[in-house]
């Protein structure tokens, strides 16, 4: 896309130069040249794009899950006091953000939602999973004598933290 736009760019700049120095503009066969350049890269375009597949990797049952979620979120009353403070808080942020691709946005969501679904796979065991983020270096030196003493805590941290990057990307989504 972005290709595309430099193309017509720099289409509009060599018309403009011809019109600009003098050169005669009904030149109607170095127009069609620089036209059909034009239309042979976007079609290159297309097809790389066709070969890479789809620009997410969401599957219907992702999108479903991450609708459900993003609806069980708006009926949720802290939830909808969150997503007031962002938005009241990071307006700007929020505007900078939302020029990111949305298939970026869908891919950040799905990630989150998987995440999530995994923790009670992770946290069968507390302990283990304490040990396995602490080996990681997931776990801040300042709270880590608090998940020792209680690995539960961790769980609820990491659902917590996972569901507000959920809940933001939602927001910059402008599905909440």
């Amino acid at each position: 896309m972005r290709r595309v736009l430099r193309d017509l760019l720099l289409l509009s700049l060599i018309l403009f130069a011809h019109a600009q120095f003098g050169v005669n503009k009904n030149n109607n066969q170095e127009k069609d040249i620089i036209a059909d350049s034009v239309l042979a890269t976007q079609r290159n375009e297309q097809q790389e794009q066709q070969q890479q597949g789809p620009l997410t990797n969401l599957t219907e049952q992702d999108a479903l899950d991450i609708r459900a979620l993003i609806e069980a979120a708006g009926e949720d009353p802290d939830t909808i006091k969150l997503v007031a403070a962002l938005k009241d808080e990071n307006a700007q942020e929020i505007e900078e953000l939302r020029k990111l691709p949305q298939e970026e946005i869908l891919n950040g969501l799905k990630a989150a939602l998987d995440e999530l679904k995994m923790l009670d796979m992770l946290f069968k065991d507390p302990v283990k999973a304490l040990e396995a983020f602490e080996a990681e270096g997931l776990i801040p030196p300042q709270h880590l004598e608090k998940y020792r003493k209680d690995p539960t805590l961790l769980e609820d941290d990491t659902r917590k933290s996972l569901y507000f990057q959920f809940v933001s990307l939602a927001v910059v989504g402008d599905y909440l």
